[in-house]
């Protein structure tokens, strides 16, 4: 099944079910009686501890089998997992936009835990680009990684031309390669070659099975118009500002703000949008 085609399936799903889930949701992810404003990290906090998420491994058990060549988002409203088909080239390269704290590394994160969770070692690696690589050490020893690099040092910029290099002298086969690009103001900022590196893996990337999923602050965004069209997909987080958010989106009812920071997305397509939640990975 395409990525388009489990895009399509849990937004029908979640149109079918938003008017049950409008109130049974309300009752299980938020605390009852009141709304919580979402001016400072300590309100963020608070709305955060009142939710019940479902477990990764609770989620995952819903799936009969492990879909070949896929990476789960999150879990839409009704419980189903959102899922990405990584032998459909079309929604891929994905941005990942948000404020501060909104909760882009850790959707990062639980694409690289599914990659060693869904999928047969070799079938599925990532690798990552990260201005803070100590959050990522626990992924360091898995099966399906191929290195965790610091955005700051050569070995990035190393890492992405050799990524280049094997998808442009490969034939596409089975395995493919996901490229976690936590910031991609940063690779942005360093040299021309560097540039036409990423510019290639987005363009190119995908019909040579590279995945290539970035985040980017949404302040930043702004700087970035001319890299934001190489990205077919956008997932949106929290955006505390309702003007930044519709000039991002497009749409004066966006809604970002009303997204909970650090759990809730919301996925913008041609076909459509569908929200979704992080699972608990404990």
């Amino acid at each position: 099944m395409s990525a388009s085609n489990f895009f399509a399936l849990a937004l029908q799903a979640y149109r079918e079910l938003q008017p049950e889930l409008a109130c049974t949701c309300a009752g299980r992810l938020a605390p009852a009686g009141s709304r919580p404003e979402r001016g400072t990290n300590d309100q963020a906090g608070q709305t955060i501890h009142a939710l019940t998420l479902p477990a990764l491994a609770d989620v995952l058990g819903q799936l009969e089998s492990p879909p070949q060549g896929a990476l789960m988002l999150g879990v839409a409203s009704d419980g189903l997992p959102v899922l990405l088909d990584l032998y459909d080239p079309a929604p891929c390269p994905i941005l990942v936009v948000g404020d501060g704290n909104s909760g882009k590394t850790a959707l990062l994160q639980l694409l690289a835990r599914t990659a060693d969770l869904l999928q047969e070692p070799g079938d599925v690696q990532f690798g990552v680009v990260t201005n803070f690589p100590d959050e990522w050490k626990s992924m360091e020893t898995s099966a399906a990684s191929m290195g965790i690099w610091p955005a700051y040092h050569s070995s990035a910029v190393q890492f992405l031309h050799d990524t280049v290099a094997w998808a442009d002298g490969s034939t596409p086969g089975r395995q493919v390669q996901v490229l976690l690009l936590d910031d991609l103001a940063s690779l942005v900022s360093t040299s021309h070659e560097t540039q036409e590196d990423l510019r290639w893996l987005l363009v190119r990337g995908p019909e040579r099975r590279v995945w290539t999923v970035a985040t980017l602050n949404a302040v930043r965004a702004m700087r970035l118009r001319p890299w934001l069209g190489l990205f077919p997909t956008h997932i949106f987080g929290f955006i505390h500002q309702p003007a930044l958010a519709e000039t991002l989106t497009g749409d004066p009812q966006a809604g970002l703000a009303d997204l909970v920071p650090g759990l809730q997305f919301s996925l913008k397509q041609e076909s459509g949008g569908l929200q979704f939640w992080l699972p608990s990975l404990d």
